[in-house]
């Protein structure tokens, strides 16, 4: 026989229950009795909507993975039940991981309803290990981890290992009296353990048995210690001593503080006088007594030892257990930030340096950055688009039109053909990378869990497509249309995928993708679009009048339907592209019904139906219709124009990347004098700058939009400048139309471009940055930071001032992201919850309750953004497993020592407050650094909270 055992601490089952294999569903089960129907019977009803059938599934190819039995979870056999696919097993296989080992997986286990704990931990009973039906020996560990307390009295045991495992064994092989022996060394813990022994044989008998097994001492010595200390932190700390004999103990309890290294006593540095380091205590059998030693953390950073002992004649415990003295002196970030257009000059301020009113602070950097040719960016996110993993005619289309404008632009402007010959040569990664060394970043990326994405993402196997390559985007938009015009069925209708029925929406979006490419100046196959706009008149009438006339519905389809039809307009002659199927009667009663219900359209739709009715001559409806668009859209100095979700919710929408590109256009055509379309073109660029454009549509809707835009005003392939100032040095910025990053012009003397992202964490500033080092920073002539434009154009600057404080700040403090934090108390009246708003120095006690609100506020709509929440070094995280949470949206929270970490992969602008929960258990006074949001992708935008002060009072 064969045999599996292991044992581990019971308090692991808080994360995740288990139940016993139960062995006999090894074997299988008699047959059960089929349902007897007789040949003919009534049958239910069967409905039908029109739908069409369901295409088979395509097979689908995986690679070669290890099978292992299915439900078997922390330590080996055992049902995890709702945690399995959390854990990585589906269906018996396992994704990504291995089973077995206590070490597993416990992310995502079931929360368990926790009791509310008493303010000071009550002594327990008397505990006597029950005896196993186990062959095996219980060595105590202590017996080899005596040491004598400072050459005073006897021996005193210390216990340091608190391992949650004590064994696991897979194989153990029995004897010839079919018995297995074996030996460990339990861990210090003073705890429950569950043990678990499974027994297999070769002719497939099975058996399992659960036992708890129990590790005590007559004299136990617990003291109740923080995961850390800060600097400044003031804590009671209490060790209970409890009696589990039979006899009462009377003796002394020693509290001492050690440096690990040298065992130096650090008692004095910690404010612990000599008096009060050895405490007297009396103790009855099954009791406990509680002691209280107060320390304050000293500015010393590291790690200590803190060594408890206790001693009652020849019975004595201790606990030997290190604890991390944080930091107390914070490093914060401060930035500011401006766009500039033409000819322009901002100042860049920072009062809080200026002020110069706090002793403790020390400068560690300021960056200034500046962006040019933001046009590059938009080119950035090409590479992704055309390799895109799917083909269905939409993704085909997209990828036609952008790398046709594109190659359009390489044509008319070979400065930039040039410059997209050097992308491509760097660009190996289907997304842009990060800026890995950027100076302004305040984590690593490394325990982000966006490192994939940080550098570039995964291509997978398929080779790179060098798109940004003039040659290469030029073949790629022929291999395109050719793929559109053989996917185009007889009817003339495309369908969304290869093969498929035909669809009227996509044959629609192809067509109003097919008249952008010809307003662009692309070659479109003129035959392939008029046999589509056969099959579309065949659609209008076979359903949509149908339906619009009987209904009084569908005015969204009938609104694009006209849009797309006034596109091609034959103003330029050269034959007619829809073939005449639509007549002018047509038209007209298509419009005068979208106008009927232009209230009811979203504003995409809005914008669509106001260009049809200026090109119909209805120029005051298009007004009215246009207007109340526009009316309802912000504008900024540092934002541009855009709308906002959280103002009026109508509006959703709109605030997309293929709404504001698409208003761009209808704005330069209907009021191509109104500033605010600089407005949508900066709004455009800077969420460019802050975001990965992961929809097809949008970016294709963009480069379509800007190079008309950019074309129009004359800043297509032209040089930038711009100037920075600070503290009489003076930087020169030259950004060329055919080279990558700047050319930098300092004291009279050039230096070479360098790549926007340099290789490796230690390379030098990028070529856009000036950075000034801590040392060189002065407060009072670099407060503020001048940045003169003189060409066309737009551009981003940015400052960024590093600073360290031992002062706690009073007011959070941003810029284009904001973010607060308020600490209540959690208390339970009439059966309900109550929330009480937590004052400054208002008095806590061991066991209250903590919710933490997170309010942040982002004027822009960011990705990839990271938010840090120190923790009070005398509360525990309520919440022990790190895992995805879907509230207002989706994060993923990882819990730490010191805080807790927010990753949000999307963040709308607007205003969000997240929650989560403390318990306090220590008493003392404890100060909280300020809460710190960043954004991963353009870490220049960062901000703060204010700092915290907790309180809490000993337990009575």
């Amino acid at each position: 026989a064969e045999l599996l055992a292991y044992m581990y601490d019971r308090s692991l089952d808080l994360f995740a229950p288990r139940q016993p294999p139960d062995p006999l569903t090894l074997y299988p089960g008699p047959p059960g009795g089929v349902d007897a129907h007789a040949s003919l019977s009534g049958g239910g009803e069967t409905w039908s909507d029109g739908q069409l059938e369901t295409l088979p599934e395509a097979p689908s190819l995986t690679g070669d993975f290890l099978r292992f039995l299915g439900g078997r979870g922390i330590g080996g056999p055992g049902w995890r039940g709702r945690e399995l696919r959390s854990l990585g097993y589906v269906n018996g296989d396992v994704e990504g991981g291995v089973p077995g080992g206590v070490a597993g997986g416990m992310a995502e286990a079931a929360p368990v309803p926790q009791a509310e704990p008493p303010p000071a931990p009550p002594p327990p009973p008397p505990l006597r290990p029950a005896p196993a039906k186990v062959a095996m020996d219980l060595v105590s560990p202590v017996e080899a981890n005596a040491e004598t307390s400072q050459g005073q009295g006897p021996a005193v045991e210390l216990r340091s290992e608190f391992a949650e495992t004590a064994f696991w064994y897979p194989h153990l092989v029995t004897g010839p009296d079919g018995s297995a022996s074996f030996e460990f060394t339990v861990p210090d813990s003073v705890t429950e353990w569950n043990l678990w022994v499974h027994a297999l044989t070769r002719d497939l008998r099975a058996g399992s048995i659960e036992k708890q097994v129990r590790t005590v001492k007559e004299l136990l010595v617990r003291p109740y210690l923080p995961r850390f200390f800060r600097e400044g932190d003031e804590a009671t700390l209490q060790v209970v001593v409890n009696d589990a004999g039979e006899k009462p103990f009377k003796g002394s309890v020693r509290f001492e503080i050690l440096d690990p290294a040298t065992g130096e006593s650090l008692a004095a540095a910690f404010g612990l006088p000599a008096a009060r380091a050895t405490q007297p205590f009396e103790v009855k059998p099954g009791g406990g007594a509680t002691l209280s030693f107060p320390v304050k953390a000293p500015a010393r950073i590291g790690t200590v030892q803190f060594r408890v002992t206790a001693q009652a004649g020849d019975w004595s415990d201790g606990e030997l257990r290190p604890v991390p003295v944080l930091p107390g002196r914070m490093h914060l970030v401060q930035s500011r930030f401006a766009t500039l257009r033409d000819k322009d000059r901002r100042v860049l301020r920072f009062p809080d340096m200026a002020a110069g009113d706090d002793p403790t602070l020390l400068h560690d950097q300021l960056v200034v950055t500046v962006d040019g040719q933001l046009f590059n960016t938009v080119l950035s996110a090409l590479p992704y688009l055309v390799q895109y993993p799917y083909e269905c005619t939409e993704q085909t289309l997209n990828r036609f039109l952008s790398t046709g404008i594109v190659s359009k632009v390489f044509a008319d402007h070979p400065a930039m053909a040039k410059l997209g010959r050097e992308l491509a040569a760097q660009r190996d990664t289907p997304l842009e990378p990060w800026a890995l060394d950027d100076p302004n970043r305040r984590m690593a990326l490394e325990e982000t869990p966006w490192l994939v994405t940080a550098r570039g993402g995964d291509a997978g196997e398929l080779p790179l497509i060098k798109v940004l390559d003039p040659e290469v985007a030029r073949a790629q938009r022929d291999a395109a249309i050719a793929k559109l015009q053989k996917e185009q069925t007889s009817l003339g209708a495309f369908p969304w995928w290869g093969g498929g029925p035909p669809s009227p929406y996509m044959t629609l979006y192809l067509l109003a993708g097919l008249s952008r490419a010809r307003e662009a100046g692309i070659e479109v196959p003129q035959d392939m679009v008029v046999r589509a706009w056969s099959y579309m008149h065949r659609h209008y009438l076979d359903e949509m009048v149908r339906d619009m006339r009987k209904e009084d519905c569908c005015w969204e389809m009938v609104t694009l339907l006209g849009y797309v039809l006034s596109n091609y307009e034959d103003s330029a002659g050269g034959g007619d592209w829809t073939g005449g199927v639509f007549t002018k009667a047509e038209r007209k009663a298509m419009l005068d019904f979208s106008f009927k219900h232009w209230k009811q359209h979203s504003p995409l739709l809005k914008s669509m139906l106001a260009l049809t009715l200026h090109r119909a001559d209805r120029a005051n409806d298009a007004k009215l219709v246009f207007d109340s668009v526009m009316d309802s859209a912000k504008t900024t100095p540092d934002d541009g124009t855009f709308w906002a979700p959280e103002d009026r919710a109508w509006l959703w929408y709109n605030d997309t990347i293929e709404t504001h590109a698409f208003a761009l256009r209808a704005l330069s055509e209907l009021m191509p004098s109104d500033a605010r379309r600089h407005g949508l073109v900066q709004w455009l660029l800077l969420n460019k700058k802050l975001n990965h454009w992961s929809s097809t549509r949008g970016t294709a809707e963009v480069i379509y939009a800007l190079v008309a835009y950019l074309e129009k005003e004359g800043a297509l392939g032209n040089e930038e400048s711009v100037r920075v100032k600070v503290d009489g040095r003076e930087r020169l910025f030259r950004f060329l139309p055919d080279r990558v990053g700047a050319v930098v012009e300092d004291s009279g003397a050039a230096t070479p471009s360098a790549p926007r992202t340099a290789p490796g964490p230690n390379a030098a500033p990028r070529s856009n940055q000036l950075v000034i080092p801590g040392p060189d920073v002065d407060s009072k002539t670099m407060s503020e930071v001048v940045v003169e434009k003189e060409t066309k154009g737009f551009l981003f600057a940015s400052a960024t001032w590093h600073f360290s404080t031992e002062r706690l700040p009073k007011e959070a403090r941003g810029d284009l992201f904001h973010v607060e934090r308020s600490y209540f108390r959690r208390l339970q009246e009439g059966g309900k919850w109550k929330l009480v708003p937590l004052a400054e120095g208002t008095m806590l006690h061991p066991g209250d309750q903590l919710e933490v609100h997170l309010s942040i506020r982002s004027r822009a709509a960011a990705e990839y953004v990271h938010l840090r929440d120190p923790r009070p070094a005398g509360c525990e995280p309520e919440s022990l497993r790190s895992g995805w949470k879907w509230e207002i949206l989706p994060v993923y929270e990882e819990v730490r020592d010191s805080g807790a970490n927010f990753f949000f992969e999307w963040l709308p602008a607007g205003e969000y407050t997240f929650t989560h929960r403390l318990r306090v258990n220590l008493a003392g006074t404890f100060r909280v650094a300020p809460a710190e949001l960043q954004s991963m992708y353009a870490p220049e935008f960062a901000a703060y909270s204010a700092g915290n002060v907790v309180k809490v009072a000993p337990a009575q």
